[in-house]
């Protein structure tokens, strides 16, 4: 693949999609999964965050595999988020010592 200055508009609709797909694809099965656990609102926190990463993967990256990185690291960002907001949870300093 060259540049992108000679593909049409249904190729770049196309190509910016593909890239949103394989953006948000970690995001969605973390989400899935949390889902599937139990876990309801923060299933819903993972998949709309994710959502918003996946549009902002695929409008930065400039081909496949740049969008398939930052999708895995959305995925892997969301999940420390989740890790780290559950730590701070059960670890209140402001609770009974």
């Amino acid at each position: 693949m060259a540049d992108g200055l000679l593909l049409t508009r249904r190729e770049r609709v196309r190509l910016y999609w593909q890239k949103f797909a394989v953006g948000y694809g970690p995001s969605l099965l973390l989400g899935v999964i949390a889902l599937a656990l139990g876990a309801g609102s923060v299933a819903y926190v993972i998949l709309i965050f994710g959502l918003l990463l996946g549009f902002f993967v695929a409008s930065s990256a400039r081909k496949v595999r740049g969008a398939v990185i930052g999708g895995i690291a959305s995925g892997i960002i969301l999940f420390a988020l989740q890790l780290l907001i559950a730590w701070f949870v059960t670890h209140s300093w402001f609770g009974p010592q």
